[in-house]
């Protein structure tokens, strides 16, 4: 039996306070230099957001002004007036418009560029197989834009948008934060505009003054925290220095086959790897009397529990291999300071055997799963997942009020391409139509494949006109796409119909009705865009 000489408790709790004391104390001094730092870097990270929501803001601008110009002078009526030469038509169309201007090959006939910075969209008119003209659309950089762009990106004084012009653009460091004197000093995040000539660069600014307010105030009360914690360390230290003299337990197994149910159980609620991974770490320290551990994919933690302090050397179980499965999958368990012994290792093993099949089963379900819902040519939806999708989204729009547009595509005289090139070469098409539909979407739209040449899109909270909007900006993409097979360079057009809830009330209206939109546009020459009216029968 150990004996302490009397008092000798107390010394040590005595020590173990003032280390804590001066450690706190230590802490304090170091969080009130810190939090100046942190109040940076809350500040650079609130400039970035606003700059990089008000460019957003801007590019759906220029989008929409894309979709101006190319809806205009796609215009049957415009063709015409350029054709003849008639200025006053052309004036008549545009109807005092100030945003867009109209060329008939190089002469302004109607509206105008706004002098100074500008972003600007060019559509060329063609008629006949030749071009007679063009749409300019234009998006002016001025202070009413930077206002809406404000007010839409939710920046609220003291901060504020400015646009950088000309040379004084092309310095202003990009995509990072930066100090600037402009009579005060400032705090700014810069983010490009418009590429030129000339360059025009967006800057969210904050006066550097306003930044790191209350920052003092914030720690005294932190010292004073500590010098309160203090006391609770005073009455604990005794305590705690017992404790950590008393001789460490080695922690309650449970039953192997209490921890193969538990992975059992999590298999048959979830066939997500990433859900099953911190059970199996969990099952693993029960089984082995581990008292921490980590889950590791490819390098990367992924999963942590336990304490990792006074552990003896740690035994490392392989998940699986990036040869048999793509990734490198392995368990890390921390013994007590004694370690593991041979019977507990060979135990841990066997567990770990039995979770890398659970594993398996799980990343093979995950794989028909996605097979299930996904058109295997495009990596798009497929019908069945499409359907399912439009009938949840059409509740979801009942329930809330809220809108839900469907478009259906389809690929303009694509036999002609099979016969011509080959059903590789179609194949091919098929995929580049599809990637134009992937990157043009939103991410809670849906992009599907229906079968043979024909897609469709889900847009929820959407009315019938921005569903048009997109539909003819994918309409101009696919006119613009070039697709290589060897030596020859496919063009393909397409045609598009849009239909909006609630003007029709079911799944089969929506698609029925989006369905004769396209077909109207088939009839009328394809390449065009059609929109279900809602006030037809």
């Amino acid at each position: 039996m150990s004996v302490y000489p009397r008092g000798s408790g107390a010394a040590v709790s005595g020590l173990l306070v003032l280390g804590a004391l001066l450690a706190l104390l230590v802490a304090a001094w170091a969080a009130a230099f810190g939090t100046g730092t942190t109040e940076l870097d809350r500040a650079d990270s609130r400039l970035a957001s606003e700059a990089r929501s008000a460019s957003a803001g801007f590019s759906a601008l220029v989008a929409a002004g894309d979709a101006r110009a190319g809806t205009l002078a796609a215009s049957p009526s415009l063709q015409r007036a350029l054709l003849r030469g008639d200025r006053p038509a052309v004036q008549r169309l545009l109807q005092d418009r100030t945003d867009v201007a109209v060329y008939g090959k190089a002469t302004l006939l109607a509206g105008q560029v706004p002098p100074g910075a500008a972003a600007t969209r060019t559509v060329r008119v063609v008629a006949r197989g030749k071009a007679i003209g063009r749409v300019v659309a234009t998006i002016p950089v001025n202070g009413a834009l930077l206002e809406r762009l404000g007010r839409d990106a939710g920046v609220e004084p003291p901060d504020r948008l400015w646009v950088r012009i000309g040379s004084g653009a092309r310095s202003a460091p990009l995509g990072k934060a930066f100090d600037l004197v402009q009579g005060r000093k400032y705090r700014v995040f810069a983010a490009k505009l418009v590429d030129g000539p000339p360059a025009v660069v967006l800057e969210a600014a904050t006066p550097r003054s306003s930044i790191g307010q209350g920052v003092r105030r914030r720690a005294l009360w932190l010292i004073l925290a500590t010098l309160v914690s203090l006391a609770t360390l005073a009455v604990l230290a005794r305590g705690l220095y017992v404790l950590a003299l008393r001789p460490r337990r080695r922690p309650r197994r449970r039953d192997v086959r209490q921890v193969v149910a538990l992975i059992g159980d999590a298999l048959a609620s979830t066939h997500e790897p990433d859900r099953l991974l911190p059970v199996i770490l969990h099952a693993s320290m029960e089984a082995t009397g581990a008292v921490a551990g980590v889950a590791v994919r490819s390098g990367q933690e992924v999963a942590r529990e336990g304490s990792f302090e006074r552990t003896g050397a740690p035994l490392r179980l392989e998940l699986a291999s990036a040869e048999v499965a793509g990734e490198e999958l392995a368990l890390i368990l921390h013994p007590v300071p004694t370690g593991f012994d041979e019977r507990t290792v060979e135990l841990a093993h066997s567990l770990v055997a039995q979770a890398a099949v659970a594993l398996d089963n799980a990343r093979l379900h995950g794989i028909v799963k996605r097979q299930a819902v996904t058109d295997e040519l495009t990596g798009l939806a497929n019908r069945r997942s499409f359907r399912e999708s439009l009938e949840t989204e059409l509740l979801r729009a009942e329930r809330f009020g809220s809108g839900l547009a469907l478009i259906v595509a389809d690929l303009d005289d694509f036999k002609n391409v099979n016969d011509r090139f080959g059903h590789q070469a179609g194949d091919e098409v098929l995929r580049s139509f599809a990637e134009v539909l992937q990157g043009r979407i939103r991410g809670i739209d849906l992009a599907a494949r229906l079968g043979g040449e024909e897609f469709a899109i889900l847009l929820p909270e959407t009315d019938a006109a921005g569903a048009e909007a997109l539909a003819e900006n994918l309409r101009l993409a696919v006119a613009r796409l070039v697709v290589p097979i060897g030596e020859d360079r496919i063009q393909i057009t397409s045609s598009f119909g849009v239909a909006a809830f609630p003007e029709s009330h079911s799944a089969d209206e929506l698609m029925t009705a989006a369905d004769l939109a396209l077909y109207s546009a088939k009839r009328h020459g394809k390449d065009r865009v059609v929109t279900v009216n809602p006030e037809s029968p």
